[in-house]
């Protein structure tokens, strides 16, 4: 098991906030209004490190040994209430095809209704990209035999028969169809575990998750938001505090990661100075630049 020693103290980090999350802050902490507040603003502010970490365990960048960071990987998804394995089948997808019809929520076609585009839009962007992660798994309970007609519900368009030949691939594997119902369970105990502990005060507890599920939702899309249909392997590289960057693991560099998706987090400065293109503009902003709405893309 080798990991670099940064990793290690921020997965320790992320270990510590979790235990605190589920459990321990009720226990040792007066719970008052501004107490409640704080653990909320937590939940929220470290939601890019602890899914930044799943996020280098997908590409293999945590540990040296695959297996490391599967196991890794699942015990950060359970924390965060969807399975590893769904991730990371969709995140691949991301990177192989970049901007494929699921990829690009802002887009609104010829055709559509504004109003009726950004009422969807917005709802996506705010908590929706979540909700799909946390429902996705769902459908993995059923027998592998319903698999098929799940899939039949998904775009039915002849370009994204890629993407179900794909999920029909992954989801009938019986090991990950094994992994993802375990994590569905662990998660499940888990959740129900904190809300026990947490007592008369668990609506705290579950505002924090939900601040959690809203930045996860929001940062979802934000490095490819109003980018070309055409772009392939680009994204939009920002700028970001420096002596914050452990926060983040760097993903303002995102697209530098795009065009080397294993490389480790604490690369990505250098190899974005190797690509010799612009900033674009701050990470901050890059995320309030989706409040702009639906854009028509080409």
């Amino acid at each position: 098991m080798k990991i670099r020693f940064v990793d290690a103290v921020l997965l320790a980090l992320v270990t510590v906030i979790a235990v605190f999350a589920f459990g321990l802050f009720p226990a040792l902490v007066p719970l008052s209004f501004a107490t409640g507040a704080l653990f909320i603003v937590a939940m929220a502010a470290t939601l890019p490190l602890h899914y930044g970490l799943m996020h280098e365990t997908m590409h293999g960048n945590l540990f040296k040994s695959e297996d490391w960071n599967r196991r890794a990987g699942r015990l950060l998804g359970i924390t965060m209430g969807y399975p590893w394995e769904t991730m990371r089948f969709g995140h691949l997808a991301h990177h192989g095809f970049n901007r494929h019809d699921y990829d690009r929520p802002e887009s609104w076609h010829e055709g559509q209704s504004y109003f009726g585009k950004a009422a969807q839009y917005y709802f996506q962007l705010l908590i929706g990209n979540v909700v799909l992660y946390v429902l996705a798994p769902l459908p993995l309970l059923l027998p592998v035999s319903t698999t098929p007609a799940v899939v039949k519900l998904m775009d039915q368009s002849p370009d994204m028969e890629w993407f179900r030949n794909a999920a029909m691939r992954t989801f009938t594997n019986p090991e990950k169809r094994r992994a993802i119902r375990i994590d569905l369970l662990c998660s499940i105990v888990l959740f129900a575990f904190a809300v026990w502990m947490w007592g008369a005060h668990w609506p705290v507890f579950a505002l924090g998750i939900a601040a959690r599920w809203c930045v996860q939702s929001i940062l979802d899309n934000a490095p490819h938001y109003a980018m070309p249909l055409d772009s392939g392997r680009d994204a939009r590289n920002t700028t970001f505090p420096k002596p914050l960057c452990w926060m983040i693991l760097n993903q303002n560099f995102h697209g530098a990661h795009h065009h080397s998706p294993q490389t480790h987090w604490l690369e990505l400065p250098a190899l974005y100075s190797e690509m010799n293109v612009p900033q674009d503009g701050s990470w901050f902003t890059a995320q309030v630049r989706q409040l702009r709405g639906p854009v028509r893309l080409h």
